[in-house]
């Protein structure tokens, strides 16, 4: 069931709720709203903090049933760390603290009391609402016995007037289609193989009232898409590229995703251990039929073309080798030294594709390089821009969206490791800076078109986090970023 969240003016000790969730800020007195309540709860709040039960540490929890003191049945309190620290980017995890702790509680109606970060009530609602929907998300599953967990049926944000209603609605649209690239994510690769990716494509179309055209491999082998077709060509299941296109006006924005399905590697096959991640291959790409779907809920006055290259990397003895040229949309041709450096093959068809339709941005979005995981860790994305003042929209736009984005460099002597002697470039020039030569290859085909590259090989899935239950799943990281920068490349 999907939580709905409202803005209610009443006191957190007037509110009937399952629970009512109140912050408390590291060393800070109790003081205010704090004070008031340990007054109606008769000083155990204050008793507590004294034995050391209840502190502002960090998402530290303190607990207590009411027994009829106030009109909420329990009262939790959340640790939000030092004050200073406490940013938009700290109320969106807290809030995806309060969905878990919600969902713990077994509460299906919680009231939050949101914490002042000292700006616009429309941001701080959208920062919490966005929390408390990504955190109480969790992945139904294929079990026979479907489970029968508790859920958060509904929010209540507290503290907020209602002039902070528009960030609530925006906030909820922008969630529900994070949650559904998470929810895409999640399903094996024998429930979402190319062609399910892109009925599910058509589908989301339909409902959110965006057009979607469907190349298969007889269409792309009529436009001269040797590259994707080379990935897919040992898989049962035949890519697709899907053309998704939303008219809000003015210039065009095309968004682009990497969706491979299932990434074994090919015959340059990956180890066995947590190949079953591979799954993920496709968060790009879902990242981008989320981001469709939101921008056209939202009515975003701009143009956006989104691009799904979509694919399943298999051995089998019809697939593509090592060794072999494959030529893309645009003509370029590439030498394949790797089938697992598959990314950017797929991509050169679909950034060629978007070029060709003379839009006036490129972003692409893909699960490319390990080492990006090695740069950055599960914390950022990294950027790889071909123009300063695009990849400037980019960084505006993600820290706007509370998502962590550090571009890297593009240097004159990186080109030199991808040549080939027998191709215009090779897929794979070795480990030396591998997130920047994997962006720089997929940039050659977007020609002079401004062109943004952002690897969500680490992002794109996390350890468990407020906002993550789930062990090593999907974040529906960029979805946001995508809204941000499509609002500013609307102004």
């Amino acid at each position: 069931m999907s939580t709905t969240v409202h803005i209610s003016q009443q006191k957190p000790w007037d509110v009937t709720t399952d629970l009512v969730i109140v912050g408390h800020f590291e060393e800070a007195p109790l003081e205010g709203v704090l004070k008031e309540l340990d007054t109606r709860l008769k000083g155990s709040l204050s008793d507590a903090v004294a034995r050391g039960e209840c502190s502002g540490q960090w998402l530290s929890e303190w607990t207590t049933a009411t027994l009829g003191s106030i009109k909420p049945r329990r009262v939790l309190v959340l640790g939000l760390g030092p004050q200073s620290d406490f940013s938009l980017r700290e109320l969106r995890l807290a809030s995806g603290a309060v969905a878990q702790a919600a969902l713990k509680q077994k509460a299906a109606r919680v009231a939050w009391l949101v914490p002042d970060v000292g700006r616009d009530p429309a941001e701080i609602a959208e920062a919490a609402t966005d929390g408390l929907l990504v955190g109480s998300w969790k992945f139904a599953g294929y079990h026979a016995q479907p489970e029968t967990e508790p859920s958060l049926q509904e929010a209540l944000l507290l503290g907020l007037g209602e002039e902070a209603q528009a960030g609530v609605t925006r906030g909820q649209v922008v969630a529900r289609s994070e949650n559904f690239a998470r929810e895409l994510g999640m399903r094996p690769s024998n429930k979402l193989y190319p062609e399910l990716l892109a009925e599910e494509a058509v589908k989301v179309g339909q409902e959110h009232g965006f057009d979607v055209e469907v190349l298969d491999q007889n269409k792309m082998r009529e436009l001269g898409m040797e590259a994707i077709l080379g990935v897919g060509s040992g898989s049962v299941h035949p890519p697709r590229m899907v053309i998704m296109r939303y008219n809000g006006g003015g210039r065009t924005l095309a968004l682009v995703g990497k969706g491979i399905t299932f990434d074994s590697g090919g015959i340059s096959l990956k180890p066995g251990l947590g190949m079953e991640e591979m799954k993920f291959d496709m968060l790009g790409a879902a990242a981008v039929l989320g981001a469709m779907a939101a921008l056209s809920d939202l009515k975003v006055p701009l143009n956006v073309v989104g691009i799904m290259a979509l694919a399943q990397n298999m051995p089998s003895g019809s697939a593509y080798k090592p060794g072999d040229v494959v030529k893309a949309f645009n003509g370029k041709t590439i030498e394949v030294t790797n089938t697992d450096a598959e990314g950017r093959v797929v991509l050169s068809d679909a950034v060629s594709y978007a070029a060709h339709l003379g839009v006036d941005w490129i972003v692409e979005t893909s699960t490319l390089t390990g080492a990006a995981i090695t740069v950055l860790g599960h914390e950022a994305t990294c950027l790889v821009a071909t123009n300063d003042a695009l990849a400037s929209l980019v960084l505006q736009a993600s820290e706007a969206a509370l998502e962590r984005v550090w571009r890297l460099p593009i240097y004159p002597e990186y080109r030199r490791l991808y040549r080939s002697s027998v191709a215009d470039i090779k897929n794979s020039p070795g480990r030396e800076a591998g997130t920047i030569t994997a962006g720089m290859i997929i940039a050659e085909f977007a020609g002079d078109v401004p062109y943004a590259h952002l690897d969500i090989a680490g992002s794109a899935w996390t350890p468990c986090t407020p906002l993550n239950q789930t062990k090593n799943g999907p974040t529906g990281v960029m979805v946001r970023t995508f809204v941000k920068l499509s609002d500013m490349l609307s102004r």
